[in-house]
């Protein structure tokens, strides 16, 4: 998990990534640190694993990432 600095939170928006759990429910949250959109979309697609994420700038959604189909890169 990233901790924001005051230099990090004056060059960077604090977006929220929710993990969530094979019934849809969030099972964990993560604080993500870019500068714009584009720069969170990056790092949260990055971020996926096995589970779906969620990526909200406070109560603005902006996407949902699922993990890679099996035999899918």
């Amino acid at each position: 998990m990233l901790a924001l600095n005051a230099d990090t939170a004056r060059r960077s928006r604090a977006y929220r990534a929710f993990k969530l759990d094979r019934a849809g429910r969030v099972a964990s949250a993560e604080i993500v640190a870019a500068e714009d959109d584009g720069q969170a979309r990056r790092q949260v697609r990055a971020m996926v694993g096995r589970c779906t994420i969620e990526l909200w700038e406070r109560t603005r959604f902006l996407g949902r990432f699922e993990p890679a189909a099996p035999g899918r890169p």
